[in-house]
């Protein structure tokens, strides 16, 4: 077997995900391992391949699902700190065992919990919980033995179909629980160096790079060198992530496999030649080997400055087993090499297998290492000539490479960010050289010399320099609108089949071009997997052809079906999204228009709903346009979401209740508004009926005078001038009333409208001061949608509003407990999906 590691990692990968997807119990699971093990010895004394190479597959899938499941289902003591969720605010003393991420003005702190404090008693505990401290205090770093007042929570997710989930997220890292301290008093510092010496050093050296690359560059350069050295992006301004997002290369200021192959390459280049300049040390050495195990150092020394991050250390793992693989001479077999790093760091990590950056890494140098050969096979070969033609050769081989890469990641960018840049590869062709090998050379100098205050001003300087230069360029690039494009999520078969593509077209042309096929013939053999090995090979060129055009018919009528279903739509479909304390909802009208009804949003805004929750939803249900945005009202809790859509969907109207307001969100959602001239529509009980897809849409909120401007309540209350709407669709109705008050629900009432609903979206997020009881007896609803999130501040729902709707018959569904809530309906039938 040529590459041995490939089976044996697709096992190992298949255990992970089985288990994942599963939830096999640890118990059959290891007596399916033992009795294979116990298999595998007679297999191995019987002299035949096969057997033993099966239960050695079967074994590495049992324990890829035994390791997985030590991630997902971790063993609970007595003294488990998860215990001690959802009660009052408790005292937590524990170790900070990682270095703290500052996010705006907010700090957060993996603590590693030793023991709790409850009415003067301490209790011994065990597990890691997330600290969010409202505080960007520098002084909470790695190795402080700390004591918080804080009250514990599980962590929640937004429930919505295809949604990121932020609790497995946490249970891979270990973490368990979430608590929160508000003042500065509710977190002490009892010991400053409980952790272990070792990394305590190195925190002490990275704080020490830190204060000098602060001091003596400028910002946003200090951010960025920051980020390239200590692995800390968290503090680059959000228009600069955006602009390099934008330019496909915002993977340069994470570090990975390409910041740690340079540092390694960089280093094998300068020993190689310093070893080519001695006579003596090219015949007493082999120059490869000492030069590899010369570049394991700074390999290693950056691996530590960088804070031995995960994925830092996933990328050193890559390249040491690369450069393990010179030493020993095995330095051929790329793929062989790449797939045991994988299969490395999923044996002691599965987890990372679901980690994006995992994905990315390992994709992206497969990419190159399988297309780029391709790539060259159809560039005619530059044969003699001078610098300027090896100099044209290795542009064009980096161009290669870079394509090899963008290719290869594309499903995986699309699947995760939604995004495409269609400037990726020239971003790349400058940034790359820039950033790789100019700016990490000095910040590898600068963290040897940064003892030396003139050589470390010097060379802060210089990176400064060529990081203004890159984003310059990077910014220039990703001004032009077509710079970036954004997509809906692909679907699973898609992903695979644009995979297939790629490796059906690279080996058909890796066979033209050595004309591998007319020899295949030469060799018979008389068994039958072999007769078919040899028809295969014989055919393989026109099956290839075969492959490729059955796959690009498979895009053409996946492009068509997915356009088909939306403009066929039948139904009116409301889901209401799980937005957490706020409110947002997505309406499909029978035809294929789409509403979207506010967006979510929360007051802290480091968060943006619109950006995290509410746009991947909507690109999930492959919707890139918005045909009706309407804004209720002004509050931040449904006005903030709305902003990132606007910015980043195309929006047909815009529905408002025509109110201003001071809060930012609306503000700059105004100022979008007008830039990307989008029509917006004042809308109230004067608005004629709109129907869409036979679906009518009446406005019964706020009432307005004939002039249009004036509001039925003062200005300053925003709920009780808010859009209430309802929507008709055969005999079925659906009533929106925004967060209106029992004030406007009896003036609704009095106006004689018709309330009566199936669905009621329960006002205020089911809030005492709404809901009243003479509202439901008008509405009449089947069902009530409460928006709100867990342990919410304002106490939603209130206790007595879920009792008026019990009394009444009402059936209560709610985001908080249930997630996104999908109401659908034919006009006659109703029909209640609950993803989650």
């Amino acid at each position: 077997m040529p590459r041995p590691v490939i089976p044996l990692l697709i096992a190992l990968i298949s255990g992970i995900i089985a288990g994942t997807v599963a939830n096999i119990p640890d118990g059959v699971a290891l007596t399916a391992l033992l009795a294979t093990l116990a298999a595998l010895l007679p297999a191995l004394t019987a002299g035949r391949k096969a057997p033993p190479c099966f239960c050695l597959l079967i074994s590495l899938f049992l324990l890829g699902i035994l390791n997985i499941n030590l991630c997902l289902h971790p063993y609970r003591g007595s003294n488990d700190i998860t215990r001690y969720a959802g009660e009052d605010r408790l005292t937590v003393e524990g170790l900070v065992c990682a270095p703290p991420l500052i996010v705006g003005e907010k700090t957060r702190l993996v603590i590693s919990t030793s023991r709790i404090i409850r009415d003067t008693t301490a209790v011994p505990v065990r597990g890691k919980i997330l600290l969010s401290v409202k505080d960007s205090n520098t002084a909470l770093g790695y190795g402080k033995y700390i004591r918080a007042r804080t009250k514990l929570k599980e962590p929640h997710n937004f429930n919505n179909p295809g949604g990121f989930d932020y609790e497995r997220y946490l249970l891979y890292r270990g973490i368990r629980l979430r608590g929160y301290v508000s003042s500065p008093s509710d977190i002490v510092i009892m010991r400053e160096s409980a952790g272990d010496y070792f990394r305590t050093r190195i925190e002490r050296c990275r704080s020490f790079l830190r204060g000098i690359i602060r001091e003596r560059a400028p910002s946003p350069e200090s951010s960025v060198l920051q980020a390239l050295i200590l692995g800390e992006k968290e503090g680059i301004p959000s228009d600069i992530i955006r602009t390099f997002n934008r330019a496909g290369v915002s993977h340069i200021l994470a570090i990975s496999g390409l910041h740690v192959g340079i540092i390694a390459f960089i280093s094998f280049f300068i020993m190689k030649t310093i070893m080519k300049s001695s006579e003596y040390l090219l015949l007493r050495f082999n120059i490869f080997k000492v030069s590899a195990l010369f570049s394991i150092i700074p390999v290693m020394g950056y691996a530590f400055i960088a804070g031995l991050r995960i994925s830092t250390i996933r990328a050193a793992i890559m390249i040491l087993c690369y450069l393990a693989a010179l030493l020993i001479g095995r330095g051929r077999d790329l793929l062989n090499i790449l797939a045991f790093a994988a299969f490395l760091i999923l044996v002691v990590s599965p987890a990372s297998l679901f980690d994006v950056s995992f994905q990315l890494s390992f994709t992206a140098v497969a990419a190159i290492i399988l297309v780029t050969p391709a790539l060259a096979g159809v560039v005619p070969q530059a044969v003699g000539g001078g610098i300027i033609r090896r100099g044209m050769v290795s542009i064009a081989l980096f161009i290669m490479v870079s394509l090899a890469a963008v290719i290869g990641t594309a499903p995986l960018i699309a699947l995760y960010f939604n995004r495409i840049s269609t400037i990726a590869l020239l971003s790349n062709l400058f940034a790359i050289p820039i950033i790789g090998f100019a700016v990490l050379p000095l910040g590898m100098l600068l963290i040897v010399m940064a003892p030396f205050a003139p050589v470390a001003s010097v060379l802060i300087a210089g990176a400064a320099f060529f990081i203004r230069i890159a984003v310059s360029i990077i910014a220039f690039l990703s001004s032009f609108s077509f710079a970036s494009l954004p997509v809906t999520t692909p679907t699973v078969p898609e992903i695979i089949f644009y995979y297939l593509f790629i490796l059906s077209g690279v080996r058909l042309i890796h066979m033209w071009s050595s004309k591998e096929n007319e020899r295949s013939g030469d060799s018979k053999r008389d068994t039958i997997i072999g007769r078919l090995k040899d028809l295969y090979r014989a055919n393989e060129r026109r099956l290839l052809a075969v492959s490729l055009c059955l796959i690009a018919l498979f895009f053409v009528a996946d492009a068509f079906y997915t356009n088909l279903r939306v403009a066929g739509r039948k139904h009116l479909e409301a889901t209401f999204i799980d937005v957490g304390q706020g409110s947002s909802t997505l309406i499909k009208f029978p035809g294929g228009d789409i509403m979207l009804v506010d967006g979510g949003g929360f007051y802290d805004r480091s968060f943006d709903l619109g950006e995290y929750v509410v746009a991947p939803y909507l690109w999930r249900e492959q919707i890139k346009k918005i045909d009706i945005m309407v804004l209720t009202h002004p509050d931040q809790d449904h006005a903030g979401g709305l902003l990132y859509i606007a910015e980043n969907f195309e929006v047909g109207e815009v529905w408002s209740n025509g109110q201003e307001s001071k809060n930012e969100s609306w503000q700059r959602l105004q100022k979008v508004i007008r830039q990307k001239r989008i029509a917006h529509r004042i809308v109230g009980t004067g608005t004629p009926e709109r129907i869409i897809g036979g679906a009518s849409i009446r406005i019964l909120n706020p009432e307005r005078s004939a002039s249009g401007q004036d509001l039925c309540f003062p200005d300053s209350d925003y709920n009780d001038n808010g859009i209430v709407m309802k929507i008709r669709f055969g005999r079925r109705n659906i009533l929106l009333p925004a967060d209106i008050s029992g004030l406007a629900e009896a003036r609704l009432i009095a106006s004689g409208h018709d309330l009566r609903a199936d669905v009621l979206m329960a006002p205020h997020h089911g809030g005492y001061a709404s809901n009243t009881a003479a509202f439901l007896r008008a509405a009449l609803p089947e069902i009530a949608v409460i928006s709100c999130g867990p342990d919410n501040a304002f106490g939603f729902p209130n206790p007595d509003v879920l009792d008026r709707y019990t009394q009444a018959g009402v059936r209560v569904l709610r985001t908080d407990k249930e997630g996104a809530i999908i109401v659908r309906t034919d006009g006659e039938t109703l029909e209640i999906l609950r993803p989650r």
